[in-house]
């Protein structure tokens, strides 16, 4: 028999034994039972009217996502974290991203990143030491590409692994800068690489963006979240933009903005889209507005210098 239905039948019995036939003996053992019992239905009740209120809140932002193509809130964050002040130093020093920010909204994006490095695993390979720069680093550049995002843990990853420079993968027998294998749930990265990412920020090649981009389209096709369905809807809007509109798509092939191998598939398009949104927006907003404002709904990225 089913826990929840179970258990309130024997207290109730026990509560008969003690109103009815022994009362006086175990006033104080009836009382607690009873508490207890009431405590129990309350607590039901309240998961009873809980999934009500989701299930309302559920279906009218459903229908403002369909109009207005984001989320109803995107921050809740009653108990904020806070990073270490060497944390903090990283950030407000190396990403100019968290910089651009609001007060208001640099304490959301440092609560993410601490609860980001929270969930987590960092691994070294090669004798590589994870420094708190290294967890800070890769950990902003995460919250940065899903800071439009209510859910912004990245499920589809569990663990990242740095290596100092490029490595030797066995998925394919070849040297990689970096790769996200979906099935292991892992983001491998080497160092070297993803430093030179950020040197020059306006050069369209970022590699820890391209794998966590590819680590959210994963992310957004097995979760149902209200994020994840504004990210797949609009990157199927994109795709059906370029491939239907032959004036666009070789436009897009033929001004060099992306670089070859988005055109390798879907995904590698996805990945170097959003790679090149965010390094060089104006110049993506200039050339190609269309594919900018479709690029811009599915990250919900309203912030300052986009």
């Amino acid at each position: 028999m089913n826990i929840i239905i179970k258990f309130p039948l024997i207290v109730a019995q026990n509560v008969m034994y003690v109103l009815f036939i022994n009362p006086k003996q175990d006033f104080f053992i009836g009382a607690s039972i009873l508490i207890i019992l009431f405590g129990f239905l309350f607590i039901i009740f309240l998961i009873w009217v809980r999934q009500i209120v989701l299930s309302i809140f559920g279906g009218i932002e459903m229908g403002f996502v369909l109009i207005t193509k984001r989320p109803v809130f995107i921050y809740f964050h009653p108990f904020l974290k806070k990073l270490k002040p060497e944390q903090e130093s990283i950030l407000k020093k190396q990403f100019t991203f968290y910089n651009r920010l609001s007060h208001r909204r640099k304490v959301y994006f440092s609560h993410r990143v601490a609860s980001f490095i929270k969930h987590k695993e960092f691994i070294g390979q090669e004798n590589f030491v994870i420094t708190e720069e290294v967890k800070v680093l890769i950990s902003a550049t995460a919250t940065m590409l899903t800071f439009g995002f209510r859910d912004y843990i990245i499920k589809s990853v569990q663990r990242i692994i740095i290596f100092p420079t490029q490595y030797y993968s066995t998925t394919n027998d070849n040297y990689h800068k970096g790769e996200f294998n979906v099935t292991l749930k892992t983001l491998v990265l080497s160092w070297d690489n993803f430093l030179e990412g950020f040197r020059i920020e306006d050069d369209k090649l970022n590699l820890a963006i391209h794998e966590l981009a590819h680590a959210i389209h994963f992310n957004s096709l097995y979760q149902n979240d209200i994020n994840s369905v504004i990210f797949v809807d609009t990157f199927h809007e994109l795709k059906d933009l370029i491939s239907n509109n032959e004036s666009l798509k070789s436009s897009l092939v033929n001004s060099e903005y992306l670089r070859n191998y988005a055109f390798t598939n879907d995904f590698e398009l996805l990945a170097v889209i959003i790679e090149s949104f965010i390094e060089s927006p104006e110049e993506l907003r200039s050339q190609f507005p269309e594919i900018y404002k479709l690029v811009k709904q599915m990250l919900n990225f309203n912030f300052k210098g986009y």
